[in-house]
C-alpha cells in the first residue's frame, strides 16, 4: 500500500520499479507476493504451537485488509477527483 502511493509521487521510484519486471504494477504484485510468502513463513513458525492467537491473527489480518482497501480506495479516488 504504501509502495503503491509513495510511486505515483515519485517518477524515479515508479521508473525503478518498471525497470525490474517491466511494469511497476508487476513489479509490486511480485513483492506482494514474495512479502506473503515471507510472513506466512513466519507466523506458521511463530505461532505454530500456539492455537489461540490463529484467532488474533486473524482478525488482525481482516483489520489490515480491509484497512488497506479503504487507504488505496480513498487515495485513488482523490486522484481521479483531483482533490490532491
Amino acid at each position: 500500500m504504501t509502495l503503491t502511493i509513495w510511486a505515483e509521487f515519485s517518477v524515479p521510484l515508479k521508473d525503478w520499479l518498471k525497470s525490474v519486471s517491466g511494469h511497476h504494477w508487476t513489479t509490486k504484485s511480485i513483492f506482494s507476493i514474495l512479502l506473503f510468502i515471507l510472513f506466512t513463513i513466519i507466523f506458521f513458525l511463530a505461532l505454530s504451537n500456539r492455537e489461540d492467537k490463529v484467532r488474533t491473527v486473524l482478525r488482525n489480518l481482516a483489520v489490515t485488509t480491509i484497512m488497506g482497501v479503504v487507504v488505496l480506495t480513498l487515495f485513488f479516488s482523490g486522484h481521479h477527483f483531483k482533490w490532491f
